[in-house]
């Protein structure tokens, strides 16, 4: 089989399994209820706000990191927001190990493997 072809049996493998089902089924709840998706927006700004700027080498983040510890006990507290980042972890896990599989196969390193 030619890996174009696999890669397509992957994708239909990967539209079916239960972490990503789990993940589209929170994502739906998350989006129909309007206080738990603007809590968990403004979560998502936030920790990519915290990137953008350890990318950039911005120094002293520590009241940022601070500040996106607590918010993430907030919206931890609500279902929706919780349910959400459970399945989007658990999905994102899969495909984090589906990459190394691929990576080790063809011999490429994920920035952790130079540790």
């Amino acid at each position: 089989m030619k890996p174009l072809e696999i890669a397509k049996e992957l994708a239909k493998a990967l539209a079916n399994c239960p972490e990503y089902l789990n993940y589209k089924a929170a994502k739906e709840k998350l989006e129909t209820h309007e206080a738990a998706k603007l809590m968990f927006n403004d979560f998502r700004k936030k920790q990519l706000e915290l990137e953008r700027k350890k990318l950039s080498g911005e120094p002293n983040l520590e009241p940022l990191e601070k500040e996106i510890r607590k918010l993430t006990e907030v919206v931890s507290l609500n279902l929706y927001v919780r349910e959400f980042l459970v399945a989007e972890y658990q999905f994102s896990k899969m495909m984090m190990e589906i990459q190394k599989i691929i990576n080790s196969a063809v011999d490429l390193k994920l920035p952790e493997d130079f540790k």
